[in-house]
């Protein structure tokens, strides 16, 4: 190995090389890095000779030629000092990494990485060396594309299994790269989601998923049986696999839906014939907003759609989601300032972290623009459990 060629190769490369944009002379002096990288002055020479022998580079010597002052090469001889120096050209490997990156993008068409890829490709032909994403890692991209084509839910581990042949190598090393991509061009991610979140709106699952409700709802299971739920006066449990199969078709004496945040909240509830109590539990899958999003159609035109949450910034973004993805007439339930301030009054709260109310000045919160104010106002959020009273639903 030369060690001189790749030294000589390292003043060359960079975007403009690697992007197939440079040309000309290079004319590097010779300085204590450039022998240091040659492991001494003799070891320069001797290498030095050997590739002005080949008519790689030329020499400008001083001492009456036992020292070299500078070096002088075309960038058209790059390749071949690539293979004295034992490495690869680093042009040849930006346009296989963009061979790569074009096959990754075909496989992603019309998904929503399509813009992913875009971008990815004009950071490479522009000769920016890539470090995130790992272009030699083609496992990454195997995982990321798969997500984009997921149609029927899969369990974590199953998922890694069919992907990587290694039931926990996805958990260990690709979910976050793969998160932080669907995060930033997912139309499914939404801000304050969890990554379990992420991934379950994607179709893969991390946990047991499940839908609880309590009250008069009657719903089938394919081409089976109505089955009315309103006998299970503590509630009904509905796992992921008849979640998918099943769909409502009545909810006699409902007038008013409630979904809530909190479990101990929704526990607390007791069963009234004229409410649908819903465990919210974060940001529904949608799987589940399909499921709930047929209760428009069969409940009466006068039903009354509420949200009960945290008064807080996760809160908020869960209550904005459910308005704009479930029930278009969702209102906010004990989320008001009146319930804010009893709240704080009562010594209830957490401190807002820098970081959280950067986010929440930001955000259009809508129907709770005037609690995000008193939010910010006072520095504090009160979560759903400081409010535990349900006499009066």
């Amino acid at each position: 190995m030369n060690r001189l060629a790749e030294y000589l190769i390292q003043t060359a490369d960079g975007p403009a090389y690697r992007s197939g944009n440079l040309d000309g002379m290079r004319h590097p002096a010779v300085d204590g890095r450039m022998i240091r990288a040659a492991e001494g002055m003799r070891k320069l020479l001797e290498e030095a000779d050997e590739l002005e022998q080949a008519g790689l580079i030329c020499t400008e010597r001083k001492n009456l030629g036992a020292d070299i002052a500078r070096i002088h090469f075309p960038v058209s001889v790059i390749p071949e000092l690539c293979i004295r120096a034992g490495v690869e050209d680093p042009r040849a490997k930006q346009l296989r990494w963009i061979r790569a990156a074009e096959k990754w993008a075909d496989e992603a068409k019309a998904t929503f990485l399509e813009p992913y890829y875009e971008i990815l490709l004009q950071r490479l032909e522009s000769g920016q060396d890539v470090k995130k994403p790992d272009m030699e890692d083609e496992d990454f991209f195997h995982c990321l594309n798969r997500t984009a084509a997921i149609d029927t839910p899969v369990w974590r581990r199953q998922f890694s299994s069919e992907v990587l042949r290694d039931s926990k190598l996805f958990e260990k090393k690709y979910q976050d790269k793969v998160v932080t991509v669907l995060e930033k061009y997912s139309p499914l991610s939404e801000e304050g989601m969890t990554a379990d979140d992420i991934l379950r709106v994607h179709g893969i699952k991390t946990y047991s998923q499940t839908l609880e409700w309590k009250g008069s709802l009657v719903y089938r299971i394919g081409s089976g049986n109505p089955i009315d739920s309103s006998v299970n006066l503590f509630g009904t449990v509905i796992n992921a696999q008849t979640l998918e199969q099943a769909a409502p078709t009545a909810v006699p004496g409902i007038r008013r839906v409630m979904l809530i945040e909190n479990k101990a909240n929704y526990e607390s509830m007791d069963f009234r014939a004229d409410t649908l109590y819903i465990y919210c539990h974060g940001f529904f899958s949608p799987k589940e907003l399909q499921f709930l999003s047929a209760l428009t159609a069969i409940a009466d035109n006068d039903t009354e759609y509420l949200h009960w949450g945290d008064m807080d910034l996760g809160g908020i973004r869960i209550f904005l989601y459910n308005q704009r993805k479930l029930f278009p007439a969702l209102k906010p339930y004990r989320m008001d300032t009146d319930d804010y301030e009893a709240a704080v009054a009562g010594g209830a709260g957490i401190p807002l972290k820098k970081e959280k109310r950067e986010k929440l000045q930001k955000l259009d919160a809508g129907d709770l623009e005037d609690l995000k104010t008193c939010i910010l106002k006072k520095g504090i959020e009160i979560e759903q459990e400081s409010l535990m009273s349900g006499e009066d639903l």
